[in-house]
């Protein structure tokens, strides 16, 4: 847990720490600017961290189930709906893919994608460069799309389940 504490503040705090320091070095100078984004991404990471972990704790599974399935692999995701990443939790069981929004969001929803229903699995960039994305694509030809943590493990899992059918 601390492991994974670490890492979601420093993925998050160190780049909103550059940005923040940037824009204050511009309105305050050098110095203040350094000040301040170090500040800012400090707290920032330690905010979003604790909201992860305090999400992890909510939304997993306590009895391996996920409406009545086996959870094969669960975890914190976002998912692109209409250009608006939703935050929630993304949860494998051995017939779906499933989103489930955390509440938090403007606008929430749920998805059920069957495993029948995949096509192909595709590792994805957020914004460009990042490489933390899950693309899903169906027989009908849509594509969903998905910010994960663990990004290897959920191309394994799934693409598991595929070949199972």
């Amino acid at each position: 847990m601390i492991n994974r504490l670490i890492k979601t503040s420093l993925l998050t705090g160190v780049p909103f720490g550059l940005f923040m320091g940037l824009f204050f070095m511009v309105l305050h100078g050098i110095l203040p600017g350094l000040i301040s984004g170090i500040t800012c991404g400090v707290l920032f990471g330690l905010i979003i961290a604790g909201f992860v972990e305090f999400q992890r704790k909510r939304m997993s599974s306590k009895d391996g189930k996920f409406e009545g399935e086996i959870v094969l692999f669960e975890d914190g995701a976002n998912h692109f709906l209409n250009g608006e990443g939703r935050g929630g939790w993304l949860t494998l069981t051995p017939s779906r893919l499933a989103f489930r929004s955390h509440g938090l969001n403007v606008n929430n929803h749920a998805i059920d994608i069957d495993i029948t229903e995949i096509v192909e699995i595709i590792p994805t960039q957020t914004v460009g460069f990042i490489p933390n994305g899950l693309g899903v694509v169906l027989k009908t030809g849509q594509k969903e799309s998905f910010v994960v943590n663990n990004r290897r493990k959920w191309l394994s899992v799934i693409s598991q389940q595929i070949a199972a059918y």
